[in-house]
């Protein structure tokens, strides 16, 4: 059975982050470790790093990965921006690390102009750089809806980057569903849903498929657009994730929740994935 949960806030204390897990039947999650909108943070403070480690081995949660921040871009020419993006992933691996997390997620980025080729060059050159100075921790390539100049939305772009990554036992890839809906790859239908997945074996292989964030989507497919809906209630429609949920070679793998709403709605929509499970 997939292990279902989603991104929840750290806000309220890291005690209350894994009563809310549990409350809501959480047993993946996925934090940020810092303020996502801000390029300096304070320190983990050692009090609360104890908390956390504390919580977590007395809640139900079994899996646990960090969101980088928004505002990285390990894809851009500009060399300020770029080296910023270094150093708050770095962090961000630190901050995992020392809260015994393995896998931080990370959106590569936009070229911005600059072409899909020196765009796949430049992040693994940061992922060769970043690796060499953090020893602990892997990276999760998040796949991305598309939009301008993103890199991510492709497959291939995928393939490319871990091509060119030296640690490849260090790099993975986030799926996201709604992300790669609006990027062209369909799973409405049980046939378009084997030939995405099909095609995503053949070109990134699922041994680097680690992780899922499962959303339905706003907007209609292929429009490179990046807007979550709860599940069936966007133009994925809810057969997808029955599809999903029931593919033996992801009976293990986390399956993260990013749709609005808060805890509450979290819970009905693990229920609801629950619900879709097939009885064997």
């Amino acid at each position: 059975m997939p292990i279902f949960g989603a991104h929840l806030s750290i806000s309220s204390g890291y005690d209350e982050l894994f009563a809310s897990a549990d409350r809501i039947d959480c047993e993946a999650v996925q934090i940020f470790a810092k303020n996502q909108r801000q390029w300096e943070s304070a320190p983990l403070a050692v009090s609360s790093t104890a908390v956390f480690k504390n919580s977590r081995k007395e809640s139900n949660v079994k899996y646990m990965n960090v969101h980088s921040s928004y505002l990285l871009n390990l894809v851009t020419m500009n060399d300020e921006i770029y080296n910023k993006s270094i150093s708050s992933l770095i962090d961000d691996m630190k901050r995992a690390s020392i809260l015994g997390i393995e896998d931080t997620v990370v959106h590569p980025g936009s070229h911005l102009g600059a072409g899909d080729t020196l765009g796949i060059l430049r992040i693994s050159e940061a992922i060769n750089f970043i690796f060499s100075k953090e020893k602990q921790g892997n990276i999760l390539l998040e796949t991305t809806a598309g939009q301008g100049t993103s890199i991510g939305w492709k497959f291939d772009h995928l393939r490319d980057i871990i091509s060119k990554v030296k640690q490849k036992d260090r790099i993975f890839v986030c799926y996201d569903t709604c992300h790669t809906f609006a990027a062209g790859y369909d799973i409405r239908t049980k046939s378009d849903y084997e030939k995405t997945m099909n095609e995503f074996d053949k070109i990134v292989g699922f041994s680097k498929l680690k992780l899922f964030h499962i959303n339905d989507s706003k907007n209609e497919f292929n429009t490179r657009k990046d807007r979550h809906e709860f599940l069936g209630r966007g133009y994925i429609g809810i057969d997808a994730f029955g599809y999903l949920v029931n593919d033996s070679r992801f009976e293990n793998t986390p399956m993260i929740l990013e749709v609005p709403g808060e805890a509450e709605d979290f819970k009905k929509e693990i229920q609801n994935l629950k619900r879709l499970m097939k009885k064997k």
